[in-house]
């Protein structure tokens, strides 16, 4: 809509700048005096401002304020506008039109650029203040960020951008070489001087404390209980640092009276002062008991003569085990001390070999000793014939802790049958077939011919001179096959002739590797040892099936029904079935010990593993259930120095920046849990 306002009733009413900017103030003259005219392009919401409304006009004198109708001049002009309008209001708009039509739209025009622009600009100005702003405080937080350190905060080992680019390769990089290793590191990591502790060697060895229980691990009733024992020692290492020197006053003093006296006045003190100092710890209700109990220790310790000065002891350092042999070279990976334990292409037994694979230290194979491989070291050290089950979470070194008591073993003159690699051997025999004197028995023949060649290679020196008896081999072989082993004569046969004879005859060879376990069970020359990793998969879903067994070949064989676990299985004596009665058919060695280790790594069913560690915690005679924990915070700073040492992963190059970095460590034990496993990834990764 097109409207003609009076001019001069806008400027006095100071709206020019308020509708100058939807129109233009142009001047015109009409019935004989000056009237400026506003020409006002007014649009709606649907219509664009470049489209005005048709020129349908409207014309109107605004009105005037009746507070500046008080002028006469004021009065005389309004009356004298309206009364010209209304003479010639057609000719003024016909008028205008045609003589200022033109000249208008083109200021009008002109007068909305304007406007734009000075809009824009101002736009721009305001876009411009706000991103100073954000920049500023941008800046500001980075700051605050810069100014913190840590691995919330910084991540040493990302890669960046560069890195990503670059066509470097692994051969680019400089040798790795011992000297790149920090001090602390060296000093750090100890090796036990033997390389390969005895049994007895390892069950006396100083260590640290293991891991505590973690609630958050289903062991909230044992990390209470450890929690508590944790604040009475806290408790009581305070009291000997409070009371030291009152109790070296009182040990001065001749008089017995005295002496009491002043053992009375020595608690009350104690206790007074240590509340002051344990603000918090001071409210618990067993407080005064703990003080009195520790001072009551502290005392004891002091009749039977301990310097009193002396308020702690020295803290054991983790020790490792070096399985490596020189005379094998570096090629070999997997040390024989340790054979049949080989590189798997898809996880295989463990992690350790793996590490071993990685390190840039060709010339190390260490395995951490534990106090859990302690404990299995003293069990065999004082038993004659023991059960020992292994188990614990995923990651947590279980494969390890069995590796390491083999090489002891070993080292220590045992005979070792170790299967480290339980998963494969349950399903992976190529073929079962029927026992031929047995019946109801089965044999896997080329897992029978691998367990015998594993015995001669690792053990044909410790084998000499024992020989199998006339029953034992009649009991496994027929006589049709006894009449075919060329060194047979009837009476008995060595183990180690046995032995190579398997090696040639396969279909024979689970009969020879019966004979020889039976005999080793039962003879008590030398300890006989049994090592079974991934045991709990001999007791989930079978993988060997055969018609003499099922005619429909739908259930599978039992594994106590195959050759090469029978004697390993009847010996541990364990079901997932809780009504089976299993201690009724223990057959367990004479001298030795069978050992068998969980895998959480691996398809087995959850309440498989828990059904046998509850079977075997049920069980009293000679069976010991070790539980394999996470390692502790001391437990890893060392094998973080140990990567370091051997030039694991991103520790290669590190020259100690991690080991002495300790939010670094508290990180890595974070991201870890502790676990062995993660420890390796996360070092790698």
């Amino acid at each position: 809509m097109w409207r003609l306002v009076s001019s001069s009733a806008i400027v006095r009413r100071g709206a020019t700048k308020a509708l100058g900017r939807q129109g233009l103030v142009t001047a015109t003259a009409a019935g004989g005096f000056r009237c400026a005219s506003l020409l006002v392009h007014t649009c709606n919401e649907s219509s664009p401002r470049h489209h005005p409304r048709p020129l349908n006009a409207v014309r109107y004198f605004s009105r005037r304020p009746k507070d500046h109708l008080d002028d006469p001049t004021e009065e005389l002009l309004e009356e004298t506008e309206s009364k010209v309008w209304k003479e010639n209001e057609g000719t003024m708009a016909s008028w205008d039109m045609e003589f200022f039509g033109d000249e208008m739209a083109a200021a009008a025009g002109s007068y909305v650029d304007n406007e734009n622009e000075e809009e824009v600009e101002e736009e721009e100005e305001r876009a411009a203040r706000l991103n100073e702003e954000y920049r500023r405080k941008q800046e500001e937080i980075q700051r605050e960020l810069d100014s913190r350190t840590g691995r919330p905060w910084q991540d040493p080992w990302a890669i960046k951008e560069e890195q990503w680019m670059s066509s470097a390769t692994y051969d680019d990089m400089p040798d790795w070489t011992p000297d790149q290793v920090s001090r602390i590191s060296q000093e750090r990591v100890q090796v036990h001087p033997d390389g390969i502790p005895t049994l007895s060697t390892l069950a006396s060895i100083s260590l640290p404390p293991p891991a505590s229980p973690h609630p958050g691990l289903g062991e909230a009733k044992a990390y209470a209980k450890y929690r508590k024992q944790a604040q009475y020692h806290y408790v009581a290492q305070q009291t000997r640092v409070v009371a030291k020197d009152q109790v070296e006053a009182i040990m001065k003093l001749s008089d017995w009276d005295q002496k009491q006296d002043a053992v009375d006045e020595l608690f009350e003190s104690v206790l007074e002062e240590l509340k002051v100092k344990e603000d918090i710890l001071g409210k618990h209700p067993e407080f005064p008991k703990w003080v009195e109990r520790g001072l009551e220790d502290f005392l004891r310790q002091v009749n039977k003569g301990v310097d009193a000065t002396q308020v702690g002891e020295e803290t054991a350092v983790p020790v490792f085990m070096d399985c490596y042999n020189a005379e094998e070279g570096e090629s070999v990976v997997v040390p024989k001390i340790l054979n049949p334990l080989q590189p798997h292409k898809h996880e295989g037994p463990g992690r350790m070999v793996e590490e071993w694979e990685m390190a840039a230290h060709k010339k190390t194979k260490r395995i951490l000793i534990r106090g859990c491989t302690q404990s299995i070291a003293k069990i065999l050290e004082s038993n004659t014939a023991s059960r020992i089950l292994v188990h614990g979470r995923k990651g947590v070194g279980k494969s390890a802790v069995l590796a390491s008591i083999v090489a002891s073993a070993r080292k220590s003159g045992h005979i070792v049958l170790y299967l480290p690699d339980g998963d494969r051997l349950r399903k992976n025999g190529f073929f079962v077939t029927p026992n031929a004197q047995r019946q109801g028995m089965f044999d896997l023949q080329n897992l029978s011919q691998e367990a015998c060649e594993q015995l001669l290679v690792n053990h044909s020196d410790d084998l000499v001179g024992m020989e199998a008896s006339k029953a034992t081999m009649e009991y496994y072989f027929k006589d049709t096959q006894l009449s075919r082993i060329p060194d047979y004569s009837g009476d008995s046969m060595s183990l180690v002739g046995l032995l190579e004879y398997a090696k040639e005859r396969k279909n024979h060879a689970p009969m020879c590797y019966s004979v020889v376990v039976d005999h080793l069970m039962n003879q008590e020359e030398k300890p006989f040892l049994m090592v079974m990793d991934e045991f709990n998969c001999y007791y989930d879903h079978g993988h060997y099936f055969h018609m003499a067994y099922d005619e429909d070949v739908r259930e599978p064989i039992p594994y106590e029904k195959i050759n090469l676990f029978e004697h390993a299985l009847n010996a541990m004596s364990l079901s997932v079935d809780e009504d089976a009665e299993t201690e009724a058919a223990l057959r367990l060695m004479k001298r030795g010990a069978v050992i068998g280790g969980t895998t959480e790594s691996h398809a087995v069913r959850r309440k498989v593993t828990d059904a046998l560690v509850t079977s075997a915690q049920n069980q009293s005679s000679e069976m010991h259930v070790i539980d394999v924990p996470r390692f502790s915070d001391v437990e890893v700073e060392h094998i973080i120095s140990n990567f370091e040492c051997i030039g694991l992963g991103k520790l290669r190059s590190d020259r100690g920046d991690t080991v002495m970095n300790e939010q670094e460590v508290a990180y890595l034990k974070m991201v870890s849990g502790s676990i062995g496993q993660n420890l390796v990834d996360i070092s790698v990764l």
